[in-house]
């Protein structure tokens, strides 16, 4: 096969931390190359040198035979080089069609937009990779899922000959992802050279012909797919095995603590009732779009419920606002941790303690800065937080370590009730089976979690319950006995309990 880009002891440093040392790759027409690696590894700042979004400071490229400087993302395109972003790059204020051809948008001779053939273009762009999304809808009604699959007909509209793709199903359900690697398999066909990163092994084995795994921003090796098992790349990504991926469960839960009574929100929650027990992991599946996330802002205070109501410890109360819900012992992680997770300017000191400053302060509403600092550096140390310090700002830390800092931010406000959106949604399975681990030790000191996870395996293994959402309605509640892949995808595609 034909080599379309070749790096050549790539390295990248920014100010206290090492990002690539001396990695080496090829692209080659026609073939997938998964990139693994755990958060921090390098994996993202390598697709940013690649797509010009980044200048290595070593190394050489290669593109087509010539060596060469990508100056920017432009330039990259002009080589056929085009990249899917893991956080989405979209403008929610214009249509589908306006962000595909961002920079070039069809006009007639006196400078004016042509809708009529820009939607049309679109149209029969989506419809040829089978993506169903109406080229006119603004991108702020889309769900997060449908913007990932515009993000990518974005890229594929430029007929790149390589294209870059970073974490591209995070946010796709099943049916979504067979349809991507539908479109993978066509590009292949036509030439294109594909990166694919992703922390989802399965996906690794099914749509990748090569892998290559980065440690701490160095390249670990190469190898063909058909070589490798699960724990053969574990073992190069971390240097150690992971005996047990889930924990042994050893909570015991206790009596009812939270319940919600007909909780309703328009078309989004229908009329929705279940209680969660002290010490228990209670999960909630269901497929993207069917309510799962609403259901539990609604719980938080973050939304306005329509009808219904919610009971802490048998007595009814009014959480008007996140505000009053963190004060009666609940706390959400938010499904979104870059839009409400965290404070991406400010640092993790910041970002740490921002649900708790009111706890900190003295006399004349002074922050106790050293108390700040302690309560920082433990978090940083018991949450095993890959940073140069406290005072790194969040925008520059790996998905990973972001999560952390917000499950930290979490932690210190000591509530009694956690509900986790999405905890280990692009993050690599060591820092999986880290979060896994405090979880269990979470609900073993009697707190709650409630847990939201696309991805089956986990959310069986790590609940003691889980609820079945579907378009809205709580289709059936399934402990531990029945709690099956199988029964879960049944109800969570609308199949009758019972049938």
């Amino acid at each position: 096969m034909a080599e379309l880009l070749h790096a050549r002891n790539i390295s990248k440093y920014f100010p206290g931390v090492k990002a690539l040392e001396d990695v080496n790759f090829t692209i080659r027409a026609g073939e997938v190359l998964g990139i693994l690696g755990e958060n921090g590894a390098g994996k993202s700042t390598l697709l940013n040198i690649l797509c010009g979004n980044y200048k290595p400071d070593q190394g050489a490229i290669v593109v087509n035979g010539q060596e060469l400087s990508i100056q920017g993302v432009k330039h990259a395109f002009e080589l056929g080089i085009a990249i899917v972003h893991q956080e989405l790059m979209l403008h929610n204020n214009l249509s589908v069609a306006e962000n595909v051809f961002m920079g070039r948008l069809p006009k007639n001779k006196i400078g004016k937009v042509q809708y009529r053939r820009l939607f049309k273009q679109t149209e029969e762009l989506l419809d040829s990779f089978g993506f169903k999304i109406d080229p006119r809808q603004e991108v702020r009604y889309l769900s997060i899922a449908e913007q990932q699959m515009v993000e990518i007909t974005k890229a594929l509209s430029y007929n790149a000959k390589v294209i870059l793709m970073d974490e591209p199903t995070s946010s796709l359900t099943n049916e979504e992802t067979t349809i991507l690697f539908d479109t993978i398999e066509k590009l292949k066909k036509n030439g294109v050279g594909i990166v694919f990163i992703s922390h989802k092994l399965e996906e690794i084995f099914t749509i990748c012909d090569r892998v290559q795994v980065l440690r701490d921003g160095r390249d670990i090796g190469e190898k063909l797919v058909s070589e490798v098992d699960e724990d053969m790349l574990v073992n190069m990504m971390i240097g150690r095995d992971i005996s047990q991926k889930f924990p042994t469960k050893t909570n015991t839960p206790g009596d009812v603590v939270l319940e919600v009574r007909n909780l309703t929100r328009g078309e989004a929650v229908k009329d929705v009732s279940f209680s969660v027990r002290k010490g228990e992991v209670f999960g909630i599946a269901g497929l993207v779009g069917a309510g799962r996330s609403e259901i539990v802002r609604l719980i938080f205070g973050a939304d306005k419920r329509s009808s219904g109501e919610v009971l802490i410890n048998g007595r009814k109360v009014n959480l008007r606002s996140p505000k009053k819900a963190i004060k009666h012992g609940i706390y959400l992680v938010p499904e979104d941790r870059k839009k409400e997770g965290l404070v991406l300017i400010q640092d993790i000191e910041y970002n740490t303690v921002l649900s708790i400053l009111g706890k900190l302060k003295r006399i004349l509403a002074y922050i106790d800065i050293k108390r700040q600092r302690i309560l920082s550096d433990e978090q940083i140390k018991q949450l095993d937080i890959r940073c140069t310090g406290r005072g790194q700002r969040a925008v520059t830390l790996s998905g990973g370590n972001q999560q952390k800092v917000v499950l930290g931010k979490c932690v210190l406000t000591e509530p009694e009730i956690m509900i986790l959106d999405e905890p280990t949604r692009g993050i690599d399975v060591g820092t999986k089976t880290e979060i896994y681990n405090l979880i269990n030790e979470l609900t073993v000191k009697g707190k709650t979690i409630i847990m939201i996870s696309s991805e089956l395996p986990e959310v069986i293994k790590m609940s003691d319950r889980v609820a079945v959402i579907h378009n809205g309605e709580l289709k059936v509640i399934l402990d531990s006995e029945n709690l099956t892949q199988e029964r879960v995808i049944k109800y969570a595609i609308g199949g009758n309990v019972g049938g």
